[in-house]
């Protein structure tokens, strides 16, 4: 194999297990989504049935039907997540060993598998997560029952507040889907390329911004950085960091971070070895990155 053919093939297998990353985070945000309009829908057919007289409505009963409802959905979303973490979990150490495979270094099979405890308590506290979110809109959503109660609101006015409150949820579910999949996925690699140093001595790990519009400058200016595979990385704004989404770091830099430490040596031949500048979209549709 040429030193071409397998640049281009350490290139491809990099950017395929990239894309994998993405593809996981798009396809359990979706199901997400999916889960929440169907706690949504059967929400609002649960309203709509019930009494014009609030009054003489027992409340209870109708609070329990939502809870079951969002019960439902906490249940089937962190078993999507549990589910998820796992495959990032896995391609985040394909991001350390397909690459250097493809580029004629045979290391997955020599390297120990990674210490999963922690992929079991990224579990746990998404677990977590999703539950603090059907908690906090089904007290949000009592609350807009007592108003109702009390004739503050309309029975219709208090359906359209409640597909209110679970979009929020949504949105923080996403929030969720996004940092913590992402997360799981770096802790994987991370972990991935100490092992791979032992035996590739001179590995070090370089920092990609995210290519988003609406991306932490801090983070982009250090497009391209280098630093040994056990330094952190020093964001612009003097935030050490072992690598994004790192859960050491302050949760201001990790959330929705869609940054990626990838392996690096001196000797290998990349196509950016420094940093990539703004694209065209970015610096149109963002004033700050012009």
């Amino acid at each position: 194999m040429t030193p071409s053919e397998r640049e281009k093939k350490f290139r491809a297998a990099r950017t395929a297990v990239l894309k994998y990353r993405t593809q996981i985070q798009r396809a359990t945000a979706g199901e997400i989504t999916r889960l929440l309009k169907e706690a949504q829908d059967h929400i609002r057919t649960i309203l709509a049935g019930a009494p014009t007289d609030y009054q003489n409505w027992a409340l209870p009963q109708l609070q329990k039907s939502i809870v079951a409802a969002l019960d439902d959905f906490e249940s089937a979303a962190s078993s999507r997540l549990g589910t998820a973490a796992g495959t990032s979990w896995e391609a985040g150490k394909s991001l350390v060993d397909a690459p250097i495979d493809a580029g004629g270094v045979r290391i997955a099979a020599v390297l120990p598998e990674i210490d999963t405890r922690q992929l079991l308590a990224m579990r746990s506290f998404m677990t977590g997560r999703i539950a603090d979110i059907t908690s906090t809109v089904a007290g949000r959503i009592n609350a807009q029952l007592g108003m109702v109660i009390i004739g503050a609101q309309s029975p219709s006015d208090a359906i359209a507040a409640v597909s209110g409150l679970i979009d929020g949820g949504r949105t923080r579910a996403i929030t969720i889907v996004r940092t913590e999949l992402g997360r799981a996925f770096s802790v994987a690699a991370d972990e991935r390329l100490s092992q791979a140093a032992e035996i590739l001595p001179g590995l070090k790990k370089q920092w990609r911004r995210s290519g988003k519009i609406h991306s932490r400058l801090h983070h982009d200016s250090i497009d391209g950085q280098i630093v040994a595979q056990d330094e952190p990385f020093t964001l612009g704004n003097g935030v050490q960091i072992m690598f994004p989404r790192d859960p050491a770091a302050p949760a201001a830099e990790t959330i929705n971070c869609g940054c990626e430490s990838l392996p690096y040596m001196d000797s290998w031949s990349v196509k950016n070895p420094g940093r990539v500048p703004f694209s065209e979209d970015e610096l149109r549709l963002s004033a700050t990155k012009r």
